[in-house]
């Protein structure tokens, strides 16, 4: 007979047949240790690289609240979508810590170390016996401590993890004074706390407070009928206590009412497969962008494993109060369409419900030791694997979160305040980047929702007059700018250079011109017989451009015909072996220009901004063009080919050279090999950096770009044409560290130089090994 699932609620059980008596009395002594070790382990994983990523948005936000008086909080907020009382204990917690970005997510990782010890805490209410009372609450507590998506909450200065806390102490408190605990009385008081600090906390909270109502009155049905003996709050005293809450709140309830009803209306409603498919992809990592593949597995274990911990515990109220509390969140997202991004947050609060179902999944096997036992492990295991496999990716990602913090390092490093711009597009970003200010002019645009076309293209002229470069920072756009009013004026305006993600934050560089380009005739065949580039615009006939540093292009096209596709055109730095040096891809103008919206015979002016990455060597280089479809990759052609020969553009040796750390590279082993260092490296297939992560088959070039450093100083045998050797399996490629148009004797002390190479895989070895002198290095894995 399995005991743990007759006995009447909340009563204490004998052991259970098959259990041995002696483990069984000898793991109370060691549960202490095993408990303060789980502590550690939380602290250790929210507290680690706690200022890893930058400050987002919303965490500038945070900042920004600080520098406010508490009065002045609640009248912010009440402008915001959120009450004050995070800020209020932030504001707090900062007169005694201070405001940098540490210290404020310091209090995030403290209020997911206490959630651990409120779920251990749980895990005890609900253990059916004695026995299982020693090992499902650090089961549990050991899924909640390892969880990314509690991990990650717990590292950033927004109030979602205190918002799972106080779920998680209202539950407790639910449980202890329905019997399943002692100290009713400080229970009641602790579950009126609770629930009002959740109000104040997040305008989701009502939804908790519904679930745990749900869940007292299944247990007061059940002891008005007299199948339950446990004490409980009588149902008036209950209601009372419900009353309480609300009138802690009753101060910002007009407010919040108005808020939620018109604060702008956002997310995605999903269908049931689509829904369940993120909600479990969200409970187990988070916002965290790289999950294990294949994920079906993981999804499978983290549906299935609640079920049985629910199905384990049928016979125990405990089991309805945790269901209810981990499907309330889920309803809630489902019920209002929330399915996007910006609200999966919201389903953190349903994490320590589940991890404590998933802890309760062993009581469904035999009550025998070693079969039980053998189930906590495989259950602990899961935990241990689910960190493992996410989190070190995600600590050592500086693009976790929106990055802004390397954008300003970026300018910092790159910016002059008398020449360059920065436009922050939408103005919510205006709080985290005056945190990490490199010391530019900004301007927030649009001002105003909805925006305004004339006001915002005329406050862009008057911005940008007279500077040279515009760096531009898109977030959050469909709700700012969901024209791309700044967007679309800047690429009909200047020259776009860099356009890259960073977390959910866009970062683009414009180079604007100093005066006219002149323009040049050109004599190249038409594409597909109809599209015609006639002319060539630059600052000089042949541009000279630093490596760092930008070129100007303007292409001036036509056509014969009308187009019924949208095509892009890319634009190419090849150096003399053809290798793919810089390149710049887009739209005819920035997006502005469609191809499908030509007419026959007019002139489509069309900008580029042409970066050309630090490290290039100097010298002159082809500058090409084409055209192509961008859904199939296929080129437009002419009789000759598909490439439109433009000339040539030198490149010249920086004056400054960029912090390494800011210049991107896949891959940085800062390896010594010889007398140079191996900075980094970038290793895909050939035609995907783009997507870097693409699969090789055998037959597939492998390409690979090396980032080579001279020593500084350079010493007296430095040698004058330095070659390097990479193996793939049979195949072998030796060349000089540039490739011969840059010898090591040319290179100045310190120097950073960029080279590309391709190397055909086979598919056998997997791992490229390079050789400098005696000094060799296994790179990465090819992606497979």
């Amino acid at each position: 007979m399995a005991t743990d699932r007759t006995q009447p609620l909340g009563s204490a059980q004998p052991e259970e047949p098959g259990q041995k008596a002696p483990a069984s009395r000898a793991f109370p002594r060691a549960y202490p240790l095993l408990f303060l070790v789980l502590l550690v382990l939380a602290a250790l994983l929210r507290f680690y690289h706690l200022d890893a990523s930058s400050l987002w948005s919303d965490e500038g936000n945070s900042w920004a609240m600080l520098g406010r008086s508490f009065g002045d909080i609640a009248a912010a907020a009440a402008a915001d979508i959120h009450p004050p009382g995070y800020y209020w204990l932030l504001k707090l917690w900062s007169l005694l810590f201070g405001a940098s970005a540490t210290a404020m997510r310091a209090l995030s990782a403290l209020l997911g170390v206490l959630m651990v010890i409120v779920v251990t805490r749980i895990g005890r209410h609900i253990a059916p016996n004695p026995a299982a009372q020693m090992w499902l609450p650090l089961l549990a507590g050991l899924l909640a401590a390892a969880n990314p998506f509690l991990v990650y909450y717990s590292q950033e200065a927004r109030m979602y993890i205190l918002l799972a806390l106080e779920a998680a102490i209202l539950f407790w408190s639910l449980l202890t004074m329905c019997g399943l605990g002692r100290r009713h009385n400080v229970a009641q008081a602790v579950f009126v706390a609770a629930g009002i600090a959740g109000l104040w906390t997040h305008y989701s909270f009502p939804i908790l407070l519904a679930a745990a109502g749900t869940a007292y009155l299944g247990r007061w049905l059940a002891a008005f009928r007299g199948s339950e003996s446990q004490p409980l709050p009588t149902l008036r005293r209950f209601v009372l206590l419900n009353a309480a809450i609300l009138l802690g709140f009753l101060p910002w309830l007009p407010t919040a009412v108005d808020r939620v009803l018109h604060w702008p209306k956002g997310g995605v409603t999903l269908g049931l497969v689509g829904g369940l498919e993120v909600t479990l992809r969200t409970l187990l990592f988070g916002p965290l962008r790289q999950p294990p593949a294949p994920l079906w597995p993981w999804l499978l274990v983290a549906g299935l494993l609640p079920v049985i911990g629910l199905w384990a515990l049928r016979r125990r109220w405990a089991a309805l109060a945790l269901g209810l509390w981990l499907l309330a969140p889920i309803a809630l997202m489902t019920a209002l369409g929330l399915y996007s991004d910006a609200f999966l947050k919201f389903l953190l609060s349903a994490v320590p419900a589940w991890s404590l179902l998933v802890a309760a999944a062993p009581l469904i096997l035999p009550a025998n030791l070693p079969v039980r036992a053998s189930g906590v492990v495989v259950v602990a295991f899961f935990g241990g694997i689910l960190a493992w496999s996410a989190l070190p990716a995600y600590y050592g990602d500086p693009t976790a979160r929106d990055n802004y913090r390397g954008i300003a390092a970026y300018l910092a490093a790159r910016g002059d305040p008398v020449t360059d711009l920065v436009v922050l597009d939408a103005p919510g970003q205006q709080e985290v980047w005056r945190y990490y200010d490199p010391n530019l002019p900004f301007v927030a645009l649009p001002d105003q929702r909805p925006a305004a076309a004339a006001a915002t293209q005329a406050a862009l002229a008057a911005a940008t007059a007279g500077k040279q470069r515009v760096y531009a920072l898109f977030w959050a756009t469909d709700e700012a700018d969901p024209e791309q009013l700044v967007e679309t004026w800047l690429n009909l305006n200047g020259y776009k250079a860099l356009d890259t993600w960073q977390g959910n934050l866009r970062f683009a560089e414009y180079r604007l011109p100093a005066g006219d380009l002149s323009c040049a005739d050109l004599d190249v065949p038409r594409l597909a017989g109809s599209v015609g580039l006639v002319a060539l615009c630059q600052p000089q006939p042949v541009q000279q451009v630093a490596a760092g540093d930008v070129a100007l292009v303007r292409l001036l096209w036509t056509a014969g015909a009308p187009l019924d596709r949208r095509y892009k055109v890319t634009l190419q730095l090849l150096d003399s072996r053809g290798q793919v040096v810089a390149q710049h891809d887009g739209e005819p103008g920035g997006g502005s220009q469609p191809t499908d919206s030509w007419q026959p015979g007019v002139i489509v002016a069309d900008n580029h901004g042409l970066f050309v990455p630090p490290g290039t060597p100097p010298g002159r280089y082809r500058l090409v063009a084409a055209v192509y479809d961008p859904e199939s990759g296929q080129r437009l052609h002419h009789d000759q080919g598909d490439l439109l020969e433009l000339g040539t553009l030198a490149v010249t040796r920086p004056s400054m050279l960029l912090p390494l750390d800011l210049i991107p590279m896949a891959q940085r082993p800062a390896a010594r090999l010889g007398p140079v260092t191996l900075v980094g490296y970038d290793l895909h297939k050939k035609g995907y950096a783009h997507a870097p992560d693409t699969p090789l088959a055998p037959g597939d070039q492998v390409h690979v770009t090396l980032y080579w450093q001279a020593p500084d100083p350079l010493p007296d045998n430095w040698p004058a044409d330095l070659h390097f050797f990479l193996r793939l399996g049979s195949e072998e490629l030796a060349a000089p560290l540039a490739g011969g148009a840059y010898p090591t004797g040319t290179w100045a002390e310190g120097e950073l130089v960029r080279a590309e190479f391709d190397l055909p895989f086979r598919g056998t070895a997997t791992r490229p090994v390079l050789q400098v002198d005696n000094d060799m290095l296994e790179l990465a894995p090819i992606p497979r």
